[in-house]
């Protein structure tokens, strides 16, 4: 066997308790010196074969000079995490049964006593549920552009034909309703605008400034259809924010309640701690089985729903850097948490 660094000390106590991979090998040869219980695990090799191996044994084997160079590159600038090639490809790890696994590779190096050269040291993780996080993303961002689309052509149309018709009776009658129908339809242009916004410029927000939730959801009350619906709002609350961003959390929020939970749903909105705010109903709720699933794009409990409105939702917190929660409140209906607001 070879020499074990960092036997009888910490370092050891360190490698063996780690729950990701690590090979530690010499530059030169690659010959592999030491490796941690994890490494076994992934690599489905035992300590002996490990180190009758060298380091590159562990990369796919039609491109072990390929792997090679990229090694030899960061070693000589360590540390460095590599993850890909610079044509972005994935860097692959190979298992004792041929396996091919994407991996993520914390390279740099270390002193051991037995040499008279630098140790390099890979800690090896499995990145493949990343990997397919991120291609789950990229489909989803694909259906909002598709999306994005639709409501460039064809909600643009009809809305500028609404906004020319609605001058035209303003000019040709005088109605108590026409300044509020225009106040509507100047707002379906901005949530078109900001919509298509988010979906081709990613999870961005304007101006951070304060909003105050009690005056912003009674502007969202007034132009969501609540029928004999009651709204309550249990604290005087202000947020640091985008207050268009937060008008359209609520917006979608109110609308989604109203639509689920009857003309006579009542909506709460109030604060949980220094950090956190809440927007609930006393709706029929969503099911346990499918809370997971709610925020993805396309999902809709209506025949007639996008299932855009809560995907949008949480895109917008989370572009404020705040996490959504849902739960069930205490009347039963859906209960939605943001953590992590400025609360002022």
């Amino acid at each position: 066997m070879s020499p074990d660094p960092g036997e009888g000390s910490n370092i050891r106590g360190l490698i063996e308790s780690s729950p990701d991979a690590i090979v530690i090998a010499t530059p030169g040869t690659g010959e592999i010196v030491e490796v941690n219980q994890a490494a076994e695990d992934l690599f489905d090799y035992t300590k002996e074969e490990f180190y009758s191996m060298d380091i590159l044994a562990l990369h796919p084997a039609d491109e072990q000079e390929r792997y090679g160079n990229l090694f030899e590159t960061h070693f000589e600038n360590q540390p460095a995490v590599i993850s890909q090639f610079d044509d972005g490809s994935p860097v692959f790890a190979i298992t004792a049964a041929g396996e091919r696994i994407p991996v993520e590779i914390n390279a740099w190096a270390i002193e051991g006593e037995e040499y008279d050269q630098p140790l390099f040291h890979g800690v090896f993780r499995d990145i493949s549920e990343r990997l397919h996080r991120q291609r789950e993303l990229q489909r989803q961002n694909e259906r909002l552009n598709e999306f994005a689309g639709v409501i460039a052509h064809d909600l643009r149309n009809p809305l500028n034909v609404a906004q020319g018709r609605t001058a035209f009776l303003d000019q040709e009658c005088e109605s108590e309703h026409t300044d509020a129908l225009q106040t509507a339809l100047t707002r379906m242009e901005e949530i078109i605008e900001d919509t298509l916004t988010l979906a081709r410029n990613g999870q961005r927000v304007g101006k951070i400034e304060s909003v105050n939730l009690v005056n912003t959801i009674g502007k969202c009350w007034e132009l969501v259809a609540t029928s004999a619906a009651t709204l309550k709002i249990e604290d005087d609350t202000t947020i640091r924010a985008d207050p268009d961003r937060v008008r359209h959390i609520f917006e979608n929020l109110l609308r989604n309640a109203v639509e689920h939970g009857g003309d006579d749903v009542t909506v709460q909105v109030g604060q949980v701690d220094e950090q956190t705010i809440y927007f609930e109903d006393d709706g029929p709720g969503i099911p346990a089985d499918e809370q997971d699933t709610v925020f993805d794009l396309g999902y809709s409990s209506a025949a007639d729903g996008t299932g855009f409105g809560l995907a949008i939702v949480q895109r917008l917190a989370e572009a404020h850097g705040w996490d959504v929660t849902l739960t069930e409140s205490e009347a039963g209906g859906a209960r939605f948490e943001y953590s992590g607001v400025e609360i002022q």
